[in-house]
């Protein structure tokens, strides 16, 4: 019988992902927005990836977000959107079915939703933690990673949640310009955090709806 577990790690090392998971979407306990609810069912699996932004383009936002932060963001976007395909692409030719999603790409305006929340299949997959920020923190690279996700019925071996959390580092509170991060991560502000995001854009003209500050913060185990 083929690993099916074993190719994907040797993808994700051809496509040089900085971090990879499996999960059981049985797990995933939200909804998929604006998908039908049968799709869970027929895609047991998930597949998390993510790439690092570089430290030197993240260590420009200090002082706020800039184009050059913007350009990267898309970058990393655009790569992974790539390896989403990519990876689809092989699933379905070992005669799976794959369905590959957009690593940034809102189809809930309202609520700032995608399809799938990249974040909670990377928490599941092991690849981090929920932090203060509302972001994933993953252990090495903090909050300085994008993430895309693949769903499945290959047949896969799943990794385990880490069980961690931010402790008592509050890196990330004391740079919020919105005030956004709580002590508590369920206290999330995200109407102040995306009220913010929105000031940023204009007054920046960059015509997207970015920050970084607390991302450049955020380092992960001390």
């Amino acid at each position: 019988m083929l690993d099916y577990t074993a190719e994907i790690n040797r993808f994700m090392q051809e496509q040089d992902v900085d971090a990879f998971g499996i999960a059981r979407m049985a797990r995933y306990g939200k909804e998929l927005v604006q998908l039908d609810e049968s799709v869970m069912e027929k895609f047991p699996f998930a597949i998390s990836f993510g790439l690092v932004l570089s430290r030197s383009v993240m260590e420009t936002v200090k002082g706020g977000p800039n184009a050059l932060y913007l350009h990267h963001y898309r970058q990393l976007n655009f790569r992974l959107d790539m390896i989403a395909y990519l990876l689809a692409r092989e699933i379905e030719k070992k005669g799976n079915k794959a369905l590959p999603f957009a690593a940034s790409q809102l189809v809930d305006w309202k609520n700032q939703k995608g399809h799938i929340s990249h974040k909670r299949v990377a928490e599941m997959s092991g690849l981090g933690w929920i932090g203060r920020n509302n972001l994933l923190v993953h252990r090495v690279y903090g909050a300085r990673m994008r993430f895309n996700t693949v769903i499945t019925d290959m047949p896969l071996e799943e990794n385990g949640p880490l069980e961690k959390d931010c402790g008592n580092c509050k890196a990330c509170m004391v740079v919020c310009p919105a005030g956004a991060i709580k002590e508590n991560p369920a206290d999330f502000d995200h109407v102040g955090c995306y009220n913010m995001v929105t000031q940023l854009k204009n007054k920046r003209n960059l015509g997207h709806h970015i920050c970084g500050i607390c991302i450049e913060a955020c380092t992960g185990e001390q």
